[in-house]
Parts: C-alpha cells; structure tokens; sequence
C-alpha cells in the first residue's frame, strides 16, 4: 500500500519503539526523526509509547492530528476510528493525514476479505459440490470453548481423568462432574453464521456433506441435512448396563438432579453417546466420511487443525483421489502447503462472503 509523499514538517519523535534498526530509506521518506523511529516489525506493534507532552504540545498548534495509544498487539484489530495515520505494513508516523486515509486501508482490508471469499466461491464453481470437514474453531464462534487449543479445555483439565473410557469406568461420577454443566451450554448454543452458510451452501447444491468431530448438534440446528458425526454427539446418552438410550432432553432433565445421571430402567450411571479417548469411533460414520472423501472433487476444511487421526487424513484421500482441498481456519493446520486455498480467519466472516459471492 503507498502512502502520500513526505512533506517538510517533521514528524512527531517516538519515545520508545522495539525492535530497532531502522531502515534509513524509510525513515527519511517519512520525514522523521532518525533517532526516534525504528522498523516496527512485519506483523505487530509489541509496544507504542508516546510523550504525553510533545503529542499534545504539538496538538495545540494544530499540526499533528493524533491521539494517544496505550498498547498495540496487532494493529489488524483496530478499527478505524481508532487509529489516525498508524500503518500496519510498517510504523510511520506522519503529519496531517486524514482519518480518511485510515478508513480508506480499512476498506481495502474488507476488500482483500471478499476477493479471498471469491476465491473460494470460484473453486466451488470449478470443483464442486464440496465435502465440508468440520472442527472445533467453527463452534467457538458460538461460544463453545475447545479442547486442544493452548487455552482449550484440555490444558486446565487432563483429558485422561475426565475424557478417556477408562475413566469413566473407573468412576462415572467425576466424568459426569466436568461434562453436566457443558452439557447444559451445548443445549443452549445457538449455531453461527458459518454454521448458517454451510448449511445455505447445501441448499444451493454446493455441498454434498458435512463430516464434523463436533458434538454439538450445531450443524443440524443451523439447517444441514447430511451431517456425518465421528465423534459421536450430545443427542442421546446409553446406559452400559442395559443398554436403554435417553434422548437429550431425559438426559438434561436428569442433570438437574444430584449426582450423576442415572439410567430410568436399572439405574447405572448412563455415558453420554461422544467418542472418549481409548474408544473406537463409530463404524458407520467413519466408513461413510471415508466414502465421502474418496469421491469428492473438493474437500473444504473448516475450523480444525487436521491434528486428530484419523479423522485429519480425510483430506489426504481427497487429494489421492485427484481432488482439491481448501482451508478456512485460524491459524496453520497440518496440511496447508498441500491445499489449493488457505484462508486464515473466521468461518462465520468468510463463509456467508462466499455464499453471496455464488
């Protein structure tokens, strides 16, 4: 992105800026003071400190239209009228540039937004109908917390006390005291707008399946019709002993009781119907997720990592098969350098954007 020529007025000197060695051509096309202003670095702005008193000395004659910013972690999340004259390629400090020049970048951010999403909508149109491969990060956008993050559920609990079938063998109750009140917010989640597209996407024939290791039922609610669980979901809970099956609404009703919910007919503490570690998954869903990737020309992965086999390798026997794989996520995943497409970011931002675009 250019930037309008330098003009003669000095620019405001920065206290502190990390990460020196200034880039001379920079600094002198910017007008400023070579002492105070160093390369910011590509990505993020670790600190900005301002002097309270040069900024607003230099307010009072009109010359600098500014303000002060405290910290900056990522100028990418600033909105704009947040920012005056702050560049997120590299620091520049100027004078008299408009808001309008702030609110210009930030419309062609929401411009490189959409011609990402047609980019998507284009390989629908030249590979579809897709399968969609689900993960966690499309759910946390519905408030449901995952697991394998570095904030996930697993790092404050150890999946292998309340996660793993052993455990629960061991001692049904402890499980039952991590999962009752997750239960509960997974009955109360509403699905996204990603949920909401991937779901319009199907209406429209764009999507064949959805494949997902969600338990949340989310994709039903939003309107999918073909949804594959492999790993299993909160619609009903079995009792090991006798086998009887309660839908959810018995098991929530059971919840509000004390203890562990306990089977109607024999009353065994009855397990919730999700795949725990040391289980098997569920063969009918895995031999039809299987099917599903061995055909399809195009397999969109939305919202996981590709980490969990093997699940993750769904992708792989897509592209053995000679079709193309396409990923929207936060952050990289395990199979990025073999994908046609990688968009980083929010399902619930980029999917709606690639319906409207088909």
């Amino acid at each position: 992105m250019s930037c309008p020529a330098a003009r003669e007025e000095r620019a405001v000197p920065l206290d502190r800026v990390l990460e020196p060695e200034a880039r001379p051509a920079d600094v002198e096309a910017a007008g400023a003071d070579f002492e105070h202003v160093a390369e910011a670095g590509r990505y993020s702005i670790p600190d900005v400190g301002l002097d309270r008193g040069r900024v607003h000395a230099r307010l009072e004659q009109g010359r600098v239209p500014a303000f002060e910013t405290g910290e900056v972690v990522d100028p990418g999340d600033l909105e704009p009228h947040e920012v005056i004259g702050v560049v997120c390629d590299r620091l520049r400090v100027r004078l008299r540039e408009p808001y309008g020049y702030v609110r210009a970048e930030a419309k062609a951010l929401h411009r490189g937004e959409s011609m990402s999403a047609e980019r998507l909508a284009g390989l629908f149109r030249e590979r579809g109908p897709a399968v969609v491969l689900t993960g966690a990060g499309i759910s946390t956008e519905s408030g449901i917390p995952d697991f394998r993050s570095p904030g996930g559920l697993w790092a404050q609990f150890d999946p292998m006390d309340y996660g793993s079938i052993e455990s629960f063998r061991e001692s049904p109750s402890r499980v039952w005291e991590f999962y009752a009140p997750r239960f509960s917010m997974l009955a109360d989640a509403k699905p996204n707008p990603g949920h909401l597209a991937l779901a319009e996407l199907e209406r429209l024939g764009h999507v064949t399946a959805v494949v997902t290791q969600n338990i949340d039922l989310l994709h039903e609610r939003a309107g999918s019709h073909e949804v594959i669980e492999v790993h299993g979901s909160i619609r009903t809970a079995t009792c090991p002993s006798c086998g009887r099956s309660h839908p959810l609404p018995d098991v929530l009703a059971l919840l509000d009781g004390s203890g562990a919910p306990a089977c109607k007919d024999c009353g065994a503490v009855i397990k919730p119907d999700v795949v725990f570690f040391g289980e098997l998954l569920p063969e009918a869903a895995m031999q039809r997720a299987y099917e599903l990737a061995g055909s399809t020309s195009l397999m969109l992965v939305v919202g996981s990592a590709l980490e969990v086999y093997p699940v993750a390798g769904l992708p792989l026997d897509t592209l053995r098969a000679g079709g193309a794989l396409a990923i929207v996520n936060r952050g990289p995943t395990a199979l990025d350098v073999k994908a046609t497409l990688k968009l980083d970011g929010s399902a619930g931002e980029i999917l709606p954007r690639v319906v409207d675009a088909l």
